[in-house]
């Protein structure tokens, strides 16, 4: 076995965070270890690339105890989640010194910088600086660094989070390639999609083992998906088959949120809320956003899409005002987004990608923090306030520090300060970025139930499953929208004749092969 693990610990105080892990997996396996936030994923795979000491227990990668990786250190490779870009080198400048780094051959090198480049579309953005680029390509430029070299054994920590869909895929058939030539990989991940390309997976829960076997035998005798399954083992409940429950069962399961209600129809016959035209953005020769148009009515989820780069987060800012546009208008809850940015701060709510909260205070103070910013009456104040902490599920964590919570915890808590005001317009950047599944679909409830109060709700994922939910969508690329419409629409638009509707991953990815198609036949 490539790498061995018995009863391995790992405590920090009280918290138990792995708890006599014991696990085995073979040279040339691919592995998935899921869970939840918090589960111990992390801390795992820091023991085994010797980052971290065990508190007991052991384990071996190669045949050398993971506290003296030394022998073996070149044959292992680790992509952590905050992996070390150099944000004033620039993409192919951070390539290079990790190729030096890994001790790169000139021939291999080349080879392989080229094959990195191309999977992950950053080809174009070789003289970028790393600090310049959205955070979906930092993770993307992370993986190129990652695989400069070959190792024999690689470990990645959630190394997809904030990638979309057409990336990812071209991310996993690298792996597969790797997995082809000899190569052991251990990954960790938020999407079970990608759990299901697996050899195997481990579900790891407070720190223990609950289970571990083929994607297959985890589900057989199940009538439903991989995600359910983990979903009902972290929620704490376990159903039996479809097909064996009984009355009380099903009555439990309706109350556990396996599918989520029917979009939100309020607000078709109403001035939009979102209205623009021929919205630009222009950074020197860059084309960010180009000649955009699109209308959000009001209490609708719309969901925003578009591979790493494509103008996402560009059209976000200046929607809520924080660029200005470089020609074309906008308004938002009838303010222009030209002339009144300051008016269109006060009546939106805007969760960025990484969760605007100050990590050093606790959960009461940055909320207290938040409720200054919108200026709100002390009565005001203590009544959202304690609707944010019941929401959020933080009443025994109301003073922890925002840096100590969990993904889950700390985006519900960013969530319920975007929206402290009470804004009839909610804009949410990949809100569900790297967040484990349960957590996932506690967080669209919430959404939910914002747009059932009337509140419009505009949102970017690259999670598909998420882009079901939404009542219409958006697809920008290359800063232009190319389709817009329900997801029912976009499938149908997509079918071929007389077959089945494709899914809105497939829909996703035959769009922009066409676009692609279309500008090589333009040159």
């Amino acid at each position: 076995m490539t790498v061995i693990a018995h009863n391995l610990t790992k405590r920090f105080g009280n918290l138990t965070a792995v708890d006599s892990l014991s696990l085995s997996i073979a040279g040339g396996e691919l592995f998935g270890l899921v869970g939840s936030d918090g589960a111990g994923k992390t801390t795992t795979l820091r023991m085994l690339t010797g980052v971290m000491d065990p508190s007991d227990g052991e384990a071996h990668i190669l045949g050398h105890s993971c506290v003296n990786l030394a022998p073996v250190q070149g044959d292992i490779g680790y992509m952590s989640q905050r992996f070390g870009l150099y944000p004033d080198l620039t993409v192919g400048e951070n390539i290079r010194f990790y190729a030096d780094l890994f001790g790169v051959s000139a021939a291999e090198r080349k080879a392989r910088t080229e094959r990195l480049l191309t999977f992950s579309a950053m080809a174009s953005f070789t003289g970028r600086q790393a600090g310049r680029l959205s955070g979906g390509m930092k993770q993307k430029l992370g993986l190129c660094c990652a695989l400069i070299h070959q190792p024999k054994v690689l470990f990645l920590d959630e190394p997809t989070n904030g990638v979309d869909p057409l990336s990812r895929r071209d991310f996993w058939r690298i792996l597969r390639d790797l997995r082809s030539e000899g190569v052991t990989i251990v990954v960790t991940t938020a999407y079970l999609d990608e759990a299901e390309r697996c050899d195997r997976v481990g579900l790891l829960h407070q720190g223990k083992l609950l289970a571990c076997d083929t994607p297959e035998k985890l589900t057989h005798g199940w009538s439903y998906s991989l995600e359910d399954l983990v979903i009902s083992k972290i929620g704490d409940h376990v159903f039996p088959p479809v097909s064996k429950a009984g009355p009380e069962e099903i009555s439990l399961r309706r109350q556990h949120p396996f599918s989520l209600p029917p979009p939100s129809e309020k607000g078709k016959n109403e001035l939009p809320a979102v209205s623009l035209n021929r919205l630009s953005k222009h950074f020197g020769n860059f084309i960010a956003v180009d000649n955009v148009s699109l209308d959000v009515p009001k209490g609708q989820i719309f969901g925003f899409l578009g591979p790493n780069g494509a103008g996402k987060s560009t059209t976000i800012r200046m929607l809520c005002g924080i660029l200005p546009p470089s020609s074309g208008k906008g308004t938002i809850a009838g303010f222009d987004i030209s002339t009144e940015p300051e008016r269109i701060k006060e009546n939106i709510g805007y969760m960025s990608q990484r969760f605007s909260l100050y990590e050093d205070l606790t959960v009461e103070e940055n909320i207290a923090f938040y409720a200054g910013v919108y200026r709100l009456t002390p009565h005001k104040r203590r009544e959202r306030t304690e609707w944010v902490i019941e929401m959020a599920g933080l009443s025994e964590r109301r003073r922890s520090k925002a840096g100590e919570l969990s993904g889950g915890w700390r985006q519900r808590l960013a969530l319920g300060c975007a929206i402290l005001h009470e804004p009839p317009i909610v804009f949410l950047d990949e809100p569900t970025s790297g967040v484990d599944p349960l957590s996932r679909r506690k967080f669209w409830e919430l959404i939910y139930s914002l747009a059932a109060d009337g509140v419009t709700v505009f949102v970017t994922t690259h999670y598909m499953d998420e882009a079901g939910y939404c009542d219409r969508l958006a697809l920008i690329y290359r800063g232009k929208l190319v389709a817009i419409g329900t997801p029912e629409e976009l499938k149908r638009e997509r079918a071929a004749a007389g077959g089945k509707l494709p899914s809105l991953e497939d829909v996703f990815i035959g769009l922009i092969e066409e676009q692609d198609r279309e500008a090589e036949n333009g040159r």
